[in-house]
């Protein structure tokens, strides 16, 4: 009789051994399903590394480029709406992201957004995504730029496209027209009278504009005819003579 009480204590123990070391070395599946995640190795895709390089060329010293930047973390719904406007309008953006975010080097402010723009650019879906960034940072008053992706690229390029007003003035190869009025009006007036100045990036007309808002507000400048296709402009205070 002893023998059958020790077999089974025997065995007892034997058995919350084996379940001791089935539970230690695997984990339960509820366990499992709380955290099913594992590391993505890159940010970015090819094709955003690569424009990415090219960005922070155009950019060197005058803004800090950021990538995968989400849209709720630029753009924010404004006060005075219902908790259900307001939930709807944050739905639309919670789930996006901007390719890329300038900021201001100095205090990290939102200058503008980049959208680096591949194939699946073309998909329906995409579209419509792509056709509500553009309206929200239209109303937040907020800069987009959006650049078609390439196998190439010129730094050049990009950075007039995002710095138009920064062409250095030894760079052209056109005379302007003395002027004596900063306003439009004077403006049109002597350019009107002199001959027509071609644009050095398209070969189109510049006209005479005023800026409406920025550092230069008020002032005039030469701009392509040919805007939004080429955006080209020129600020040349020394072309300038006082009235």
């Amino acid at each position: 009789m002893m023998d059958y009480i020790f077999l089974w204590i025997l065995v007892f123990f034997v058995v919350a051994a084996l379940v001791i070391i089935v539970k230690t070395k695997k984990p339960s599946r509820r366990s499992e399903a709380s955290f099913p995640y594992k590391r993505i190795n890159n940010l970015f895709t090819p094709a955003e590394r690569s424009f990415y390089g090219v960005l922070c060329q155009a950019c060197e010293g005058k803004v800090i480029v950021f990538g995968k930047v989400r849209v709720a973390d630029v753009l924010k719904t404004e006060s005075g709406l219902t908790n259900s406007v307001r939930q709807i309008a944050f739905n639309r953006i919670s789930g996006k992201h901007f390719d890329y975010v300038l900021c201001n080097p100095d205090d990290l402010s939102i200058i503008a957004t980049v959208e680096l723009d591949d194939s699946s650019h073309n998909s329906k879906k995409t579209i419509k995504r792509d056709e509500l960034l553009e309206s929200a940072c239209r109303a937040a008053n907020l800069t987009l730029h959006r650049f078609k992706a390439s196998y190439n690229y010129k730094v050049s390029e990009v950075h007039d496209a995002i710095f138009p007003t920064s062409t250095p003035l030894d760079t052209l190869q056109v005379e302007a027209p003395k002027v004596t009025a900063v306003n439009e009006e004077g403006l049109a007036k002597e350019v009107k009278e002199a001959p027509s100045i071609a644009c050095p990036k398209c070969s189109s007309d510049l006209v005479i504009r005023t800026a409406k808002k920025g550092d230069n507000k008020g002032s005039a400048f030469l701009a392509c005819s040919a805007f939004p296709k080429c955006r080209y402009t020129l600020y040349n205070t020394d072309l300038i003579e006082p009235s």
